[in-house]
Parts: structure tokens; C-alpha cells; sequence
């Protein structure tokens, strides 16, 4: 599992150096939201994603909706592609449905909705995913439909696991980081995204690039040893990980991003 944060404008100025040394190693941080607009562009969007990857913390994007038909969709989605160009990605691009207005479509809108905001996003080369919380996903999208070709992003907080199998899981809209004024919603990764969208040559990556190797962001208690007897094969491979990095010596610290042949 990979600790996470979701960002927007609202959480003001961030000091992402604390952030990292606070233990998170990835972040969502909202693109924007609704149809083409420039003043629908997060304010704080290219701030976020700039500091994120200045300290090595690993970044994907919502998107949030307000949708009401599949060309709306469409719509939101070119817009968001239009922001995130020229971006490494190395979590999923991410639909953000829940807004109060999309009650009044039915069930069969909503999902449509979901599924042409994912399409076109993939049609483009990157990892799509959607958001919601449980009672959406119970009560307002056909799951078994989405679930069948999508990636999760699950909103259910005060439980000790997700009711549902899900990529993501926020856990908590009232997380407290070092480096972050306020609450902060706090996520949890199941999923090695950085290997995913790296092998795959998604989300801004070269293929030609993402053969040779993937990311592993360290977590507490590994070593060198232990990373190459799990990925490959044998613990005496641990010399081909610290030669790959550049190491100067076998120490390791949780948060760090270790490249690690195929």
C-alpha cells in the first residue's frame, strides 16, 4: 500500500518538502472542473503539481464533474487533457462524480456519463479512473458495469476497509500533514500506479523508456536485499537495483523512489 493525499485550490499553499517528509508518496490534485473555461483551471493546479514533483511525490489528476450528458463528458474530458499536456502522470487521470445536480439524471445517464469521460480519456493514452463514495456507487451508477472496465477511486471514511475492492481508497477528509494548513483528505493506493503507467508507456511515458525499468517508492522496513528477492528473484540481484540508482552505499529510507530493472 502507497499513503496518498487529494489537493484542490483549498488547501492553499502547500509545503510539499514537509509532505514528503511526512510520508506521503502520492498525490491527486484536482486539474479543474466542468466544460472548457480557463477560469475552471484549479488556481492552485500548476502550483501543486510543480511542488509535488519537485520532492519526487508521485502525481495523478481529478477531474470534477458537473456533467449532464455524454457530450458534457466528452467535453470535460478534452478539457482535461488540454491542462495535464506535456505531464508525466504517474496515477490515473480521475472523473470526480458526485455532484448534487447529477441526482436528477437516472441510473443509465450517470453511468454513460462515467464510462464517456474514462473512453476519451483513454483514447488518448492515459489510465482513466472514477471517483465517487459508496452511497453513489450503491445507489447511483450500475457498479458491475464500470467496475468490469475501470479502476476506483472510493470515498468511505470512519471504517477500518472499503466495503469494495477499489484502486484508491479515501479514507479520511480530515487528515493532518505536516506542511498542509487544515484538514486534508488522506488515500490509500493498492495499486503500484508508477510501475503500471511506466510499463505500459501511458500517461506521458515512452514505452522505449518504461521497458527497461519501473518505479518502487521504498516503504518502512525494506532493503536492498529484500526489493530484489521480491522483484528479481534472488537477494544477491541487490547490486544490479544500487548500480540502476547510482547508490553509494545499501542504506534506504521509506518515501524514496527506486528504479528497478525488469
Amino acid at each position: 500500500m502507497f499513503k496518498g493525499i487529494d489537493i484542490s485550490k483549498w488547501n492553499g499553499n502547500i509545503n510539499w518538502e514537509k509532505v514528503k517528509n511526512a510520508g506521503i508518496s502520492f498525490a491527486i490534485i484536482r486539474e479543474g472542473y466542468g466544460k472548457k473555461d480557463p477560469k475552471q483551471i484549479d488556481k492552485q493546479f500548476k502550483n501543486n503539481i510543480n511542488g509535488a514533483k519537485s520532492v519526487g511525490i508521485h502525481t495523478g489528476v481529478y477531474h470534477y464533474s458537473y456533467a449532464d450528458s455524454v457530450d458534457d463528458a466528452i467535453n470535460e474530458a478534452q478539457f482535461c487533457l488540454e491542462n495535464v499536456q506535456g505531464l508525466k502522470l504517474e496515477y490515473p487521470i480521475v472523473f470526480d462524480i458526485e455532484d448534487k445536480e447529477q441526482l436528477k439524471l437516472n441510473t443509465r445517464q450517470r453511468t454513460d456519463i462515467v464510462k464517456a469521460f474514462c473512453s476519451e480519456i483513454e483514447k488518448n493514452g492515459y489510465y482513466a479512473m472514477f471517483y465517487c463514495n459508496a452511497n453513489w456507487l450503491r445507489n447511483y451508477l450500475y457498479k458491475d458495469e464500470l467496475l468490469s472496465k475501470y479502476d476506483l477511486w472510493l470515498a468511505q471514511w470512519d471504517v477500518d476497509i472499503p466495503y469494495v475492492s477499489c484502486g484508491i481508497w479515501q479514507k479520511s477528509d480530515k487528515g493532518c500533514i505536516d506542511g498542509i494548513n487544515g484538514n486534508v483528505d488522506l488515500d490509500v493506493s493498492y495499486k503500484n500506479y508508477p510501475e503500471i503507467m511506466q510499463s505500459r508507456g501511458l500517461n506521458g511515458f515512452s514505452k522505449s523508456t518504461a521497458s527497461n525499468y519501473f518505479n518502487y517508492t521504498v516503504k518502512k522496513g525494506d532493503t536492498l536485499w529484500a526489493i530484489a528477492q521480491r522483484y528479481l528473484g534472488s537477494g544477491y540481484k541487490y547490486k544490479e537495483i544500487k548500480d540502476l540508482n547510482a547508490l553509494n552505499s545499501d542504506m534506504i529510507y521509506p518515501g524514496q523512489t527506486l528504479k528497478i530493472p525488469k
